[in-house]
């Protein structure tokens, strides 16, 4: 289960860390001056987040930064293979270009890795993000009353009628929730909340006069909308939708911060990369898929995502002026070094991408030389010519007479029909 229940399985751990973080941080917030914003919370939190993975960032920068470097050695050996397109100059081409990656002891993939060790960590980092009264028990506890009271007044039909009348609403931003919701075999209050917690205030209004409690518990949506109430009005519970407001500048933003972030990652890679037709498809669907994503769910999603693409770019601005100010062939020289004592340690071990590419060239080789067996096979049989005896057998056998449609009588009509080819010839 993935709700109040918190995140589990894998993620588990991952999650129940950064909830840690998030309750620390609204708790100090809301004991200054009752500052208890959780869009100012999630700002706050999304900055420890990315001090946190920092160093894998900076990790990935370097790796990118160095690949860009050494671009020109890349491209004398592409150059060298320019007009050789046959299988095994491709494949040499390649062994040479891993050979300099190996020298500067990165690789073709290594802006990626951190990038993919990450993803588990982000995607934490998101489900506390979209269920933050799974982690924020001050939080949890002004939605308790509310889910409790739909379960004392629809009873066994609580699930089927909050199922009801989130499809009857229209709220978007609970679909995710609704998913697991729909299949649960009983709900509670925690599965409830969860729920709830996808509502905007209007929707939680609408639900207390529904089930004639708004009098009662109009104190704890009055507490919730403070909270969720952020700068210009925005109330980040909601989504902001496809119409005007002013919540529409957190998709806007996000999808600015992400295009400049990707923009001045490119910057300074050689034509070969910076032109490359993926890395300028990115450059536009990633920032139209930001806006997708914060137009469609609740705004303080998009803060998140906002706030992570600003912290993203200034933190790329940060790594591209340290090495601009920084001896390129210094760093590259130390980066031989410490390739070289890898490589004595390993005893001569070939890295996997090295072993990949023996691999693939003996596979080829391999290939070549059925492809060259099969060839000398045909040749062999298109000039086979039969001895006496052979010869003697097939006269014998030309005109006996078979069972129609048995196996011989095709046989031998087949074997007729090439020895007609052949006389003709």
């Amino acid at each position: 289960m993935m709700f109040l229940t918190a995140q589990g399985g894998f993620l588990g751990p991952f999650a129940w860390v950064f909830g840690k973080i998030m309750d620390l941080i609204y708790n100090l917030l809301a004991g200054s001056d009752g500052m208890a914003n959780l869009g100012l919370c999630i700002i706050l939190f999304t900055v420890v987040a990315k001090l946190i993975l920092f160093p894998l960032n900076f990790k990935q920068q370097k790796s990118t930064k160095i690949n860009m470097v050494i671009q020109p050695e890349i491209q004398k050996i592409q150059k060298k293979y320019k007009d050789k397109k046959d299988q095994e100059s491709m494949m040499k081409q390649q062994q040479e270009i891993q050979a300099v990656y190996s020298k500067y002891g990165t690789s073709m993939t290594g802006g990626c890795l951190p990038t993919l060790i990450q993803l588990p960590i982000i995607y934490a980092l998101y489900r506390v993000i979209q269920n933050i009264p799974a982690y924020i028990e001050s939080i949890k506890a002004m939605y308790a009353p509310i889910a409790q009271a739909v379960l004392d007044t629809q009873g066994s039909k609580a699930q089927q009628f909050m199922i009801d009348f989130v499809n009857d609403n229209g709220i978007s931003g609970a679909s995710y929730a609704m998913k697991t919701f729909k299949n649960l075999a009983e709900v509670g209050v925690n599965n409830i909340i969860d729920m709830l917690s996808n509502f905007g205030v209007s929707n939680l209004n609408s639900l207390l006069d529904t089930i004639g409690k708004s009098g009662d518990l109009s104190s704890n949506v009055s507490q919730i909308d403070q909270i969720h109430s952020f700068i210009l009005g925005i109330n980040i519970s909601e989504a902001p939708g496809y119409h005007l407001s002013w919540a529409l500048l957190i998709p806007i933003s996000s999808a600015v911060f992400n295009y400049m972030s990707m923009k001045i990652s490119s910057k300074g890679q050689s034509d070969d990369v910076a032109n490359n037709s993926m890395m300028k498809s990115m450059q536009i669907t990633m920032p139209l898929m930001s806006i997708f994503i914060c137009i469609s769910l609740p705004a303080g999603i998009g803060i998140y995502w906002s706030a992570s693409a600003l912290i993203s770019l200034l933190t790329q601005l940060g790594v591209n002026f340290y090495y601009d100010h920084q001896d390129m062939d210094a760093i590259l020289a130390k980066q031989m070094e410490k390739a070289a004592k890898k490589a004595a340690k390993n005893g001569g071990k070939k890295s996997f991408m090295e072993r990949m590419m023996d691999q693939s060239a003996e596979a080829q080789e391999e290939l070549e030389k059925q492809q060259a067996m099969r060839k000398n096979s045909a040749a062999s049989l298109k000039n086979y010519v039969p001895s006496s005896d052979a010869q003697k057998a097939v006269d014998e056998n030309k005109h006996k007479q078979y069972k129609s449609g048995s196996i011989g009588a095709k046989a031998n009509i087949m074997m007729n029909y090439n020895n007609t080819t052949k006389e003709e010839k």
